[in-house]
């Protein structure tokens, strides 16, 4: 097999190995069981293929490739529905690979799926699959489930997914770009003495490492190690379960805010960052269950009262919303009230009653999986698209003992595609051998801390006492003891991800760093003796400290720090 890159400013983009991928011409596609035309209407370029009179599901322009089997490969398209099938208000578009072995046994599979389609729009389907090693040959094509729908398709690309990127020494490189900034130090003024040194604390990160909190252990008083191990750790939270719906209301009417206001309140009082996890989660076993029987005309003003009553409860508290969790997979709502653009509605209506809070959406299989990178993405650019008030893209990143880096990091490329800023906000590591674990998290977790992107992880728990998935568990028993995995999780986060540094000074010296972004206290020292603090913070364009001492050589004392 042939391929190779092509190098581009600051990345490199795989060959697309598509023959006449943007439908500029009738070649090299098989249109089987419909009419395939040209069309003006294209996604890019001057055409696109129109597709109509299909008799099947799976039909429409399809092209053979003989991939280099034992590869994962990235399949992507753009479609543009012309209709929706009768009495459908949406339709889905799926990614068809149609894979025949070397004994010519065909099987069908999906590479991904874009929900909730309305015709007018471009939108992308697709994802990335692992090619067997007994393959012959992948069928690419794009699926609509209702063959009474006419659609237009243009720019199919498959690529292979690099995996020549080098993991320590290149996120090494990226962790010191994207993380790190300049910080100076000097001395001036009217003293001169020895015996000076300056030494910069880092307080706070810029990045946010955080963890889910069970709100009922936080306030548990044989569990005090719960929160201790919490508080020395992180820097940000969510509660896990206690602002979903179901616990708020779990009957209509009855309203249960004081816990996890309590535990919002506590957790302010200790400088802790919140996320507000979530405002609806639109699953059937996940919603209230008073809700399932009630008419869309009953349920559409309970929305409006629940978002006034979670944003009055909370204005001010929390960092981010979750708006809608999972909404890719769980459709609840959109299907009760019949409108594909409910969650649309949901985003502007929240940003109303709560203007200060960013709005995230909230999803799973889209770097832990690849399933749902491409839907992500494309509800990400429609959202954009469609002047929604959405601040961020939430991954929930909950892996299995096994995984590709290579093509984690190819997914966050993709979802880093729709220029929002990247949470992963859900993450676990289901391995039971604690060692394993450990490296497992320092290689995610440096994966995440390396991609710009990236803005923040939080942890889906850290005690197994309290954790959906034991074995992914960082601390164990009812101290809350690290274990291997914990103890790498806390020397990432509390020792290499940091700067705490000192260094001597004279008169006239200027000391030169590279520091973590963040919150920070300066130190000034006279032989061992902390003459000064100061605060500062460093950000993207770095600071400098210009130190103004006054006093004699014997009893200096500083007279100002100019910040900036």
């Amino acid at each position: 097999m042939l391929w190779f890159l092509l190098i581009l400013p600051g990345f490199l983009k795989a060959q697309n190995l598509m023959t006449n991928p943007g439908f500029e011409t009738f070649s090299k596609y098989d249109c089987w069981s419909c009419t395939c035309t040209l069309s003006s209407d294209s996604h890019s370029g001057s055409h696109s293929y129109k597709v109509t009179n299909r008799q099947y599901e799976w039909t429409g322009p399809s092209q053979e490739l003989n991939l280099t089997p034992d590869r994962t490969y990235s399949f992507k398209a753009w479609a543009k529905l012309l209709n929706t099938a009768p009495g459908k208000i949406y339709s889905n578009l799926d990614s068809l690979l149609d894979i025949t072995d070397n004994n010519g046994k065909q099987t069908y599979v999906s590479a991904g799926v874009t929900p909730f389609i309305t015709p007018g729009k471009w939108h992308v389907v697709g994802g990335d699959y692992y090619i067997p090693a007994n393959t012959k040959s992948v069928r690419f094509s794009v699926k609509v489930p209702d063959p009474s729908v006419n659609f237009l398709v243009d720019d199919y690309e498959v690529t292979w997914i690099d995996h020549s990127y080098k993991f320590e020494s290149d996120e090494d490189k990226r962790i010191d770009q994207q993380r790190k900034a300049n910080l100076q130090m000097s001395l001036s003024g009217s003293a001169a003495p020895s015996g000076l040194s300056v030494e910069v604390q880092q307080v706070k990160s810029e990045f946010g490492w955080g963890s889910v909190i069970n709100v009922a252990a936080m306030f548990d008083t044989s569990k005090p190690n719960y929160m201790k191990f919490f508080y020395d750790l992180f820097e940000w939270s969510v509660l896990e379960w206690s602002l979903k719906w179901t616990a708020t209301e779990p009957v209509q009417g009855q309203l249960h805010y004081d816990l996890p206001l309590k535990g919002v309140n506590e957790m302010l009082s200790k400088g802790i960052k919140i996320r507000g996890h979530n405002i609806f989660w639109g699953g059937p076993n996940v919603v209230p269950k008073w809700q399932k029987d009630m008419s869309g005309s009953q349920l559409k003003p309970l929305l409006s009262k629940h978002m006034q009553e979670m944003t009055s409860k909370f204005k001010g508290k929390f960092q981010h919303w979750d708006v809608e969790n999972e909404n890719l997979h769980l459709h609840f709502y959109e299907d009760k009230l019949q409108d594909p653009h409910i969650t649309e509605w949901m985003f502007r209506e929240v940003h109303k009653l709560d203007p200060h809070t960013q709005l995230f959406l909230n999803e799973y299989d889209v770097v832990a999986g690849g399933m749902s990178t491409q839907a992500y993405k494309d509800q990400g650019l429609q959202f954009k698209a469609d002047g929604v008030p959405v601040a961020g893209m939430g991954i929930q990143s909950h892996l299995g003992p096994n995984f590709d880096l290579s093509v984690m990091k190819h997914r966050l490329d993709e979802v880093a595609e729709v220029g929002l800023p990247i949470w992963i906000t859900e993450l676990d590591i289901d391995e039971y051998d604690a060692n394993k674990k450990a490296k497992k998290y320092a290689d995610v977790l440096k994966l995440y801390f390396s991609h710009p992107a990236v803005h923040g992880v939080l942890f889906w728990g850290f005690s197994d006492q309290n954790h959906w998935r034991p074995n992914a568990a960082i601390a164990n028993g009812k101290d809350v003891t690290p274990n291997a995995a914990g103890k790498k999780v806390q020397e990432l986060l509390k020792h290499t991800w940091r700067t705490n540094e000192s260094h001597n000074i004279s008169h006239g010296q200027t000391v030169k760093i590279r520091a973590f972004k963040g919150s920070y206290k300066l130190l000034v020292h006279h032989n061992g003796k902390v003459i000064h603090t100061e605060n500062f913070t460093l950000g993207d364009s770095g600071n400098s400290l210009k130190i103004n001492l006054s006093g004699t050589g014997s009893n200096p004392h500083v007279d100002h720090v100019i910040i900036g």
